[in-house]
């Protein structure tokens, strides 16, 4: 009973890092980097703001807290609680606390399940946020942009979300990014 109980725990804690293992550091620092900067092409990026402030909430599950934290450290380290000519804070939050109530700039979700997926996108479309996710697959929780590093780095825009979310962009990004369905 005893040695059964220990190989469940193993099981459990392996499985818990294995979803972990699952986000690429590479793809990450390339998201903490330019996932920001889209966020000063929005043409109507003054009314998104809290106190003059561009805030970022990265939204996780209990098991993904240290990727976020990672994606925090990484999004602070490149620019240092300033982004463009305004303040920059990056919030954490679990997905089971999501809170309409507060005022983001731009969300970033990571991995999880459409449900909570399309609460978030709901409401983001709604007040005319912007929403990145780490992988585009989740474009079908109608997520609006994503990032793939393959031979090249693709800004992926979700074509069918783009109405929903009623965001108009600089012309420059819509040049740089590839639109998907």
């Amino acid at each position: 009973m005893y040695k059964t109980l220990i190989i469940l725990i193993h099981i459990a804690l392996l499985s818990n890092n294995a979803h972990a293992i699952d986000y690429d550091p590479l793809l990450m620092r390339a998201q903490a980097t330019i996932f920001p900067k889209i966020i000063l092409l929005d043409k109507d990026l003054d009314s998104k703001l809290e106190k003059n402030k561009i805030v970022i909430e990265i939204l996780h599950s209990d098991e993904e807290r240290k990727v976020a934290l990672t994606i925090k450290s990484l999004i602070e380290n490149k620019y240092k609680d300033k982004l463009g000519n305004k303040s920059l804070i990056i919030q954490l939050n679990d997905f089971e606390s999501f809170n309409t109530k507060s005022i983001v700039t731009a969300y970033f979700i990571l991995k999880g399940s459409s449900d909570i997926h399309n609460k978030i996108t709901a409401h983001a479309s709604t007040n005319k946020r912007l929403v990145f996710c780490y992988d585009h697959t989740d474009f079908k929780s109608n997520t609006l942009i994503s990032l793939l590093m393959k031979e090249k780095t693709y800004i992926y825009l979700n074509k069918s979300a783009i109405h929903n979310y009623d965001i108009n962009f600089l012309p420059l990004f819509y040049k740089i990014v590839k639109v998907i369905e």
